[in-house]
């Protein structure tokens, strides 16, 4: 009698502990399932972290500090704020000023050094061509685009989202630089987060000095002289009589040209300089003047050294255009 009592009552205690495991195997596959789904429900306001993410990087920058990992926690939290919330355009513009950084990892870098010596050569040569860099501004784009596509005003971060367009749209080169300094030019620089400040100054200066907008040169100059303006770019007089030099030439009025550039000229062959003189003497060959440009050319070859090969191949161009001139220099066979 005890022994069939007791036969059903095992039989039923195991069934019941295969059904508490099916039960907590079951608690564990949907929460694997809805991962995502319960770590927002328990989440923080997406919006608000993404926030403080974002402060942190800035404050980091700020001080020297800002490391890779930093860089990979802003982005990581700027992704997971678009999941969540995927009509906010915010979102979307943290993920481009998150890729912004990486931007700065690479060594890039928006200050009057790096301004001066990349003026009239192509932005791609300043930027580099590695594919890392590549990628980078494409997402920058797409994602900034993003953003402006799902706005329906302005939002807190806009002026910084348009300057993040800008940049990339400088890289692209699909636009002339007189349409990208009408598009982005109006700009205000009081509503731009720090880091971008010296960024919109850079590009906007290296887009007017495509665009031959010499009166638009002069206002950048004196937009840095303001006490509202906290970017870093801050020119000398000298780099001001560059600029405003270069502005004249790419204008096509060489007389003003050549008198602020002889101005800017010094016995070190700088980057100010050499530009200076390559110009004037490009400003002498379509003048035809050719020869007077050779001359100078020859003289300041000789006089830094003969560090620049490029000279040789102007003087070469020149002679190629005007047969008849003469030069000094070794500049091999004319093709």
């Amino acid at each position: 009698m005890n022994h069939t009592r007791y036969e059903p009552h095992r039989k039923k205690k195991s069934k019941s502990n295969w059904f508490l495991l099916l039960f907590l195997l079951g608690i564990v596959s949907l929460g694997y399932i809805y991962r995502r789904d319960i770590y927002f429900l328990f989440a923080r306001d997406q919006s608000v972290r993404a926030e403080k993410a974002k402060e942190k990087a800035i404050e980091l920058w700020k001080a020297g500090n800002l490391k890779e990992q930093d860089i990979i926690d802003f982005q990581n939290i700027a992704q997971t704020f678009s999941e969540k919330d995927p009509l906010d355009p915010v979102a979307f513009h943290l993920i481009s000023r998150s890729l912004y950084w990486n931007l700065i990892r690479l060594g890039i870098s928006f200050d009057s050094s790096s301004l001066i010596l990349n003026l009239g050569s192509n932005f791609s040569d300043f930027i580099g061509r590695t594919q890392l860099a590549e990628e980078t501004l494409d997402r920058i784009f797409w994602n900034a685009r993003q953003a402006e596509a799902l706005a329906s005003s302005p939002f807190s971060d806009w002026e910084n989202n348009r300057v993040l367009l800008f940049l990339v749209e400088t890289h692209r080169q699909v636009k002339l630089p007189l349409v990208l300094t009408k598009e982005y030019g109006s700009l205000d620089t009081e509503k731009m987060s720090p880091e971008f400040q010296s960024m919109f100054i850079w590009l906007l200066t290296f887009n007017m000095m495509q665009a031959g907008d010499a009166n638009g040169l002069e206002k950048i100059i004196e937009t840095t002289k303001q006490g509202t303006y906290k970017g870093e770019i801050k020119f000398s007089p000298r780099e001001e009589n560059f600029l405003k030099g270069m502005g004249k030439y790419y204008k096509k009025d060489y007389v003003g040209s050549l008198s602020l550039l002889r101005s800017t000229k010094t016995e070190n062959p700088d980057r100010i300089t050499e530009t200076s003189i390559l110009t004037e003497a490009t400003i002498f060959h379509m003048q035809n003047l050719t020869q007077k440009g050779i001359d100078l050319l020859e003289v300041y070859y000789e006089k830094s050294g003969k560090r620049n090969p490029e000279i040789l191949n102007i003087v070469r161009q020149m002679i190629k255009d005007r047969p008849g001139t003469k030069t000094k220099l070794d500049i091999g066979p004319l093709k």
